[in-house]
């Protein structure tokens, strides 16, 4: 589409229909100085504005992407994007504002690691990004510098992970932590206003066990070995500890559960959010749609087939599907998640993505499947596949159910919501401006996939993509393509604590549950109190293991240690010369 002339900054949307999640319409939307002014109809067109002819085309508020992973590659975290071309994948499938996710080396500061991450970023960034650190331990220093991320660096997500109930010794991988650290966590967060994430994952320590086990048995195994290690009991496990630690404390507190992957812990999730009484959000990833549905679609696929994914017996394409928790091969999991976001069950869908080339998986994991890098490409795709999916392909999903799974939620769990995921005066000009293209060959997934990895939704053809899309006012995708002269607008977005959407219900909670546990009254108790000082005179009292007529035909074997069992007495006559043979 060629640019009209006019003011860069006052453009004028003309004839399309706006979608937010709560509502569509056929509107006109005014944006100046990066900001939307006026949604309405038949808008007049102000001097020097900018007109975009968008009839019939839905206008569409850019996404928000709670899960992805974007850093400098290294060889502790081989990634295969950069900040740059990951975010502009990004743009290209319609997300405009990413939460990306933090690893703390676990001795590490994450004063230190958010410092180093957002001067890394800055400047590299194409979308606007905000900020999730994942927790490499739990102590009264990491409790202190959370208060400062919160209130100076507008940190208000953090990642954690369950690790055993008694690990006190030696920590797990990956920030496990114990219960005890756990709970201490969801403490901290309430207090600050922070939304905890956890991870259906199975437990770090049962994985690495099974890890070992069946390399042990079998020490040829393959990518297999990243699916049997990861039960799908062991993501109900951390879903059921997470659900109890929040919900049964004294304190309630929020917390989303991410990556949704399996039946079990679909089911899980589902019983503890009722349990909770609401308070459990959750959020799956496209991975775990889009994939099944796209294998679906080919001539050759069987959902019992177990070839599939990990289970394939092409390497590449096995190491390629790796993942935690795991992509199952499972359509029917995948319709069920899509009734959810039909059902407005406070499910999202985050991308999960972290870009693994091909080759560094084989380099890391080619003589030992355990060191496979996991991750998906999958930033790029989330939009156009979950539109396929939902929308076009008959999965019961409206333009407005699309918007609130991939914007509005996604937003006001962040606490950004209206400034993102809303089209509406005041709101932030992200705008995506979404239509119908003949179909995207495999050729036409380039734009959308980081370079050198494996598309898990080979197969599956897009037929809509974003045409255009705005990022705070400014054109950075026009006809499909990134707008180069752009350069890079992205920013960082400061949150802000106790967002109303994930806290807005705690202290009517806090006061149900003090009703659900009610104090009995009782009259003091007066008796007497064992071993206490009061009831101690100073008569001289008979031991209670020595009174005689307690041991009374009483079995040897029923007398405390190293007592001695007492009989009756019984009276007989020893007269001087030699027994007597009567009793008396």
């Amino acid at each position: 589409m060629p640019e009209p002339a006019g003011d860069s900054s006052l453009f004028l949307l003309k004839g399309g229909i706006v979608v937010n999640h709560d509502f569509s319409a056929k509107a006109d939307v005014l944006v100046h100085n990066g900001i939307i002014k006026e949604v309405s109809t038949n808008l007049s067109i102000p001097n020097g504005a900018k007109v975009f002819d968008v009839t019939d085309q839905y206008i569409l508020p850019g996404g928000v992407d709670l899960d992805c992973h974007l850093t400098v590659a290294n060889p502790e975290d081989p990634v295969g994007d950069t900040y740059l071309s990951g975010s502009q994948t990004a743009l290209l499938g319609g997300t405009t504002t990413i939460v990306n996710t933090v690893y703390t080396e676990p001795d590490a500061s994450i004063l230190s690691a958010f410092d180093q991450f957002t001067s890394s970023a800055a400047d590299n960034v194409a979308c606007d990004y905000s900020v999730c650190m994942r927790l490499p331990r739990f102590d009264s220093s990491i409790e202190e510098q959370l208060a400062r991320l919160v209130k100076e660096k507008g940190v208000c997500l953090i990642q954690l992970s369950l690790g055993s109930g008694n690990q006190s010794n030696s920590p797990y991988r990956d920030g496990a932590l114990t219960d005890v650290a756990f709970y201490r966590a969801l403490r901290v967060c309430r207090e600050y206003g922070i939304l905890p994430i956890v991870v259906a994952s199975a437990p770090a320590y049962l994985v690495d066990q099974l890890t070992k086990d069946l390399q042990s048995k079998h020490p040829n195994i393959g990518p297999e070995l990243l699916y049997y290690n990861q039960p799908e009991r062991g993501e109900v496990n951390t879903i059921m500890r997470a659900a109890l630690h929040a919900f049964q404390s004294s304190h309630v507190c929020p917390i989303l559960i991410s990556r949704i992957h399996s039946p079990s812990a679909l089911q899980c999730f589902l019983e503890q959010r009722r349990k909770c009484r609401g308070l459990l959000f959750g959020q799956t990833t496209i991975c775990a749609i889009g994939a099944p549905l796209s294998a679906f679609q080919t001539s050759t696929y069987d959902n019992s087939d177990t070839t599939k994914f990990t289970l394939s017996k092409d390497w590449t394409i096995a190491a390629s599907y790796t993942y935690e928790p795991p992509i199952r091969p499972d359509v029917n999991l995948a319709e069920q998640l899509l009734a959810l976001l039909v059902n407005n069950d406070n499910v999202t869908v985050g991308s999960g993505h972290r870009a693994i080339r091909t080759d560094v998986r084989a380099a890391f994991g080619l003589h030992n499947s355990a060191r496979i890098p996991k991750g998906v490409s999958s930033l790029g795709c989330r939009l156009p596949v979950l539109w396929n999916c939902g929308v076009e392909n008959h999965g019961g999903l409206s333009p407005c159910a699309f918007v609130r799974s991939v914007s509005a939620d996604p937003a006001r769990l962040a606490n950004l919501y209206p400034q993102k995921g809303r089209i509406a005066v005041g709101s932030d000009a992200d705008i995506v401006i979404w239509s119908k293209i003949d179909g995207l060959t495999e050729d036409g997934y380039k734009n959308l996939l980081s370079e050198g990895v494996y598309n898990v939704f080979s197969g599956l053809e897009l037929r809509s993509r974003p045409d255009m899309v705005f990022l705070r006012g400014s054109l950075v995708v026009a006809d499909g393509k990134l707008v180069e002269r752009q350069g890079v607008l992205g920013k960082y977005l400061p949150l802000k604590p106790f967002g109303q959407f994930a806290f807005n219900r705690l202290e009517a909670m806090d006061g149900t549950l003090n009703a659900d546990r009610p104090i009995v009254p009782r009259e003091p108790y007066t008796g007497k109190v064992a071993g206490s000082e009061q009831n101690q005179d100073n008569e001289k009292k008979e031991s209670h293991f020595f009174r005689k007529e307690h041991y009374d035909n009483v079995p040897k074997v029923a007398l405390p240690p190293g007592q001695r069992q007492i009989h009756t007495s019984v009276k007989t006559a020893q007269p001087p010369g030699g027994s007597s043979h009567s009793f008396w």
